[in-house]
């Protein structure tokens, strides 16, 4: 049977519901500016990163009562990761901005209420459940995705560390024992989870397709590192 889950929630956990139309997959469309340049031929094009997307579902209330069109429209609202029966690995980061709409299906004598419901969908498809990475010693990351990967690394260690991924390298400065120190890549933070005063010097490392070399330097003990795989 087609579900789809929402925040952690299957719409099959939800009572007297079904599935009726599953949403569409999409790639997502490039933004871009085209200019025109004199004694060139032709237009040139800058990408400027690629746009959110809508896809639409419907759900069938089969025999329900109010109370569980209630609990569809709890359901049905905020952001979260979107997960579909026929590809349950990868999931989309998704909100429902627009109302949701009941309909009577007459054609049933009253027995079913029809929702349409929207969501809109960041471009890029993520895990649905993150995996973790982790190095004790040198070795090699193989991108599970299609596409740069923005990771969240813990780097255990003490007093100045580094460590490299690919030719990024980065160095730690005042690092305490056996507390991590958090690097959330795609957002561009560096924290202690004691709140110490940690410093970094270098770029923040991102996670290229293929395979990239992960080198452990002076002073790190340990990376766990959850890399976001993503696919558009």
């Amino acid at each position: 049977m087609s579900w789809i889950s929402f925040k952690g929630v299957r719409s099959d956990s939800l009572p007297h519901i079904l599935v009726s139309r599953m949403p569409s997959h999409r790639r997502a469309s490039m933004r871009h500016t085209q200019y025109q340049i004199k004694g060139r031929d032709g237009e040139f094009h800058v990408n400027e990163g690629y746009s959110n997307f809508d896809v639409d579902c419907a759900l069938r209330l089969f025999r329900g009562n109010v109370n569980d069109r209630y609990a569809v429209n709890q359901w049905a609202t905020g952001t979260g990761k979107l997960i579909t029966s026929d590809d349950p690995n990868r999931a989309y980061i998704a909100s429902v901005n627009d109302e949701v709409e009941w309909e009577r299906d007459n054609t049933a004598n009253g027995l079913y209420d029809i929702a349409e419901i929207t969501f809109s969908c960041q471009p890029y498809m993520v895990e649905a459940s993150d995996t973790t990475e982790t190095f004790e010693e040198s070795g090699n990351l193989v991108n599970a995705g299609n596409a740069v990967a923005y990771p969240t690394i813990s780097v255990y260690g003490s007093g100045d560390c580094s460590f490299a991924i690919g030719e990024n390298e980065v160095q730690l400065h005042d690092v305490e024992l056996d507390v991590p120190v958090i690097l959330d890549c795609e957002n561009g933070y560096v924290y202690s989870s004691s709140g110490g005063g940690t410093t970094m010097v270098g770029e923040f490392p991102t996670i290229p397709e293929g395979t990239s070399l992960v080198r452990i330097g002076f002073g790190v003990t340990k990376l766990e590192i959850v890399p976001h795989w993503r696919w558009y």
